[in-house]
């Protein structure tokens, strides 16, 4: 039996009626047994976008039909939320458009208490699954990273930058005029910059060029097939090409690694 911990949900509420505001308000505090605090709230979207930035809240509810911009258009502002969002709203017709954008949930106003309490419940198995997965990955750094050291790179993203530690990069590859970088947990990372401009960033003496769409860390090659198709088999089960004229440098290099 998987157990579900109550975590305490930060939630916006943006609605343009005062009415739905309190409605929803007083329905969260009385009739919803997960607690949620609410951070804030605004009549507009423009408004609720200065509240989600200044409080970076778990999940927002969102009205679709208000003046000026309809709620739909958060996405015009938060392509990929790291919040959840629930719409709430009068217009069943909305509920496709609402799907599409990957909200959690979509409940119709006059809001029903059950409705809002299961919506709740969704929002909270969610985020109580992402922290089982971020605990994994965190534990599977500590336990699995190989013994070598490692320098912390910051990575340039869509809208900002990421920081990891090169020790946590098993190999990148080549996407198109950018690149994605595949730590040993799997995590894949698209960066701003090319195949090229990555490796001159990382260290020298842990990553290899096998081919020129790949960039690998030496410390994560399991094996080296030489065939017709040459590959290295990663730490991960990843089988990753070997150029020709890469394959004596690549043994060279693993003859080094071995020596020291």
């Amino acid at each position: 039996m998987i157990l579900i911990t109550l975590v305490m949900i930060r939630a916006v509420l943006i609605d343009d009626e005062d009415a739905a505001l309190e409605v929803l308000s007083k329905l969260l505090k009385d009739f919803v047994t997960i607690p949620v605090k609410i951070l804030g709230k605004a009549k507009n979207l423009e408004d609720g976008i200065k509240i989600i930035n200044s409080t970076k809240p778990d999940l927002v509810f969102l009205d679709i039909d208000m003046p000026g911009k309809s709620g739909v258009a958060i996405y015009d502002y938060f392509n990929k939320p790291e919040f959840k969002v629930i719409f709430v709203t009068a217009y069943n017709q909305y509920a496709i458009e609402a799907l599409k954008n990957s909200a959690i949930d979509y409940i119709l106003k006059p809001v029903d208490f059950v409705e809002l309490h299961n919506a709740i419940q969704k929002v909270s198995e969610e985020i109580n699954r992402e922290q089982r997965i971020k605990e994994l990955e965190d534990k599977v750094n500590f336990v699995c990273t190989p013994d070598m050291d490692g320098r912390n790179i910051m990575l340039e993203v869509d809208k900002g930058f990421v920081v990891e530690n090169s020790k946590n990069i098993e190999y990148c590859h080549a996407e198109k005029a950018y690149s994605v970088i595949v730590t040993f947990t799997g995590k894949k990372t698209l960066v701003s910059k090319s195949l090229k401009e990555l490796q001159e960033q990382l260290p020298s003496n842990q990553f290899i060029r096998t081919h020129k769409s790949f960039l690998v860390n030496i410390h994560y090659i399991r094996k080296f097939i030489r065939a017709n198709d040459s590959f290295v088999l990663l730490r991960s089960g990843a089988r990753i090409p070997v150029s020709i004229r890469t394959s004596k440098e690549i043994t060279k290099a693993l003859k080094d690694l071995f020596k020291s």
